[in-house]
């Protein structure tokens, strides 16, 4: 009998760690912060520090593989995990945008907007209106990065 009940016990402890894992405590992410099908436009805007201030440069894509790879890349991106207590450093960095459109004459439908200093994070706009929680974590700035490179291989465009 003794054997019975160590072995359920063993059991219950490795579904309550199963249940308990950060993997298992963070619910899938919700639909809402994933970048949908249709785009055949994309739209990348990086900032260029010149003299006289920083100003925004925008690449505008059609290439439906590029499209296809930076919307898997940022779909892939995991919801942000930083603790509540997190004390980020300053964010003094400008952000980058990354547009998604059904054509390059029509509105974007998603917009993501990578921060990447202080806490790194991207927030994704569905039609306007920002939705949480971001995505990112520390390792957001090589996943922006990776996508980046899809995006331009020889990188950001001087100014």
């Amino acid at each position: 009998m003794n054997r019975f009940r160590t072995a359920t016990l063993v059991m219950l402890l490795l579904a309550a760690l199963a249940y308990s894992s950060p993997a298992m405590a963070s619910s899938a992410k919700p639909n809402r912060l994933l970048v949908p099908a249709g785009a055949t436009a994309l739209f990348w805007s990086y900032s260029m520090p010149l003299p006289s201030g920083v100003h925004y440069g925008t690449m505008k894509i059609s290439n439906p593989t590029v499209i296809a790879r930076v919307r898997a890349m940022i779909n892939a991106i995991p919801v942000t995990d930083y603790s509540k207590h997190q004390v980020c450093p300053d964010d003094v960095m400008i952000p980058y945008i990354v547009r998604f459109s059904t054509s390059t004459a029509s509105a974007s439908f998603t917009k993501v907007v990578f921060q990447l200093g202080g806490c790194p994070e991207a927030t994704v706009y569905q039609h306007g209106v920002a939705q949480r929680p971001t995505l990112g974590g520390w390792s957001l700035s090589h996943l922006y990065a990776a996508i980046q490179k899809v995006i331009s291989p020889r990188g950001q465009p001087l100014a």
